[in-house]
Formats: C-alpha cells, structure tokens, sequence
C-alpha cells in the first residue's frame, strides 16, 4: 500500500507523462499533482482516464460527493466507461477528503462504486487513492469484491 505524506508531486520524475500508473508510487503522486487540495478539502472525485498503455489521458474530477446517494454511485464510472470504455486502457480513482489517513465511509463507497463498474464494463480499475491534506494512501484492491459488487 502507497503513502505519501505531504506534498508528493515534487517527487515526480521529468518523464511521468510517459510512464504508465502501474506503480503505486508514481500513481500516488500523480494524484497528489492532479487532485488539487481546494478539491479535497470540500471533498471529490476524480477519475484518472488512461490509455491502452496506462499512461493518464485526462484527470477530471467530480465535487460535491458527499451527499450522493449509494445506489447513484456508480453513475459517473458508468457514464464515462460506456460511453469510452472500448479507448480506456484503465483508470485511477482519487477520493479527495479534508483530512485523514483511513477511508471513510464516504470514501469507501466511492471505491466499491468504481471496483463494481470497472469489473461490469471490463475496463481495468488500476487503483484507487484517498487523497486528504494530510496524504495521498493507495485504498485496498479488494478482489473478493465480486460477490458485493
């Protein structure tokens, strides 16, 4: 598992855009480049879009995530795995929260969200981090998730 306290992305080597976010490491610093901490601290989503080689494509992120029901979840991986699922060689999910080193419950639902959809759609979940203020942790891959999801 991936911890980075602080401020990661200064960490960065001159070449990750070319390098794909298979290591957790280097994804945990992208995230701390991309996940700004204005976004965190009200609370965020951020999808990582990659390539058929891993490499990041596009960041976006989500706010306002706090009040999404469970069952709505899913909407925002659906949407972009449908719609691009056959070009996306994967993604990363950030879960931005103000503060902390363990997921919250909030945080937690996000990641089955994505486990789940990424497993329907067939489109590699590549990792999923909780990015606070405090640090940017790589969240557990889960892999008996299936029955759950």
């Amino acid at each position: 598992m991936a911890m980075m306290k602080g401020m990661t992305y200064d960490d960065l080597p001159a070449d990750w855009p070319q390098r794909p976010l298979i290591d957790p490491t280097l994804t945990a610093d992208v995230v701390d480049l991309v996940v700004r901490e204005t976004d965190r601290a009200e609370g965020c989503l951020g999808i990582l879009l990659c390539n058929h080689e891993h490499r990041l494509v596009q960041p976006l992120t989500i706010n306002d995530i706090d009040d999404v029901p469970a069952h709505e979840r899913r909407r925002p991986f659906d949407l972009f795995m449908s719609g691009f699922g056959d070009r996306l060689g994967g993604i990363v999910v950030a879960v931005g929260r103000p503060r902390g080193y363990v997921p919250d419950d909030v945080a937690r639902g996000w990641h089955e969200a994505a486990i789940a959809a990424s497993r329907e759609h067939d489109v590699p979940l590549l990792g999923t981090y909780l990015a606070t203020v405090h640090a940017v942790i790589e969240m557990p891959r889960w892999t008996g998730l299936a029955a759950a999801g």
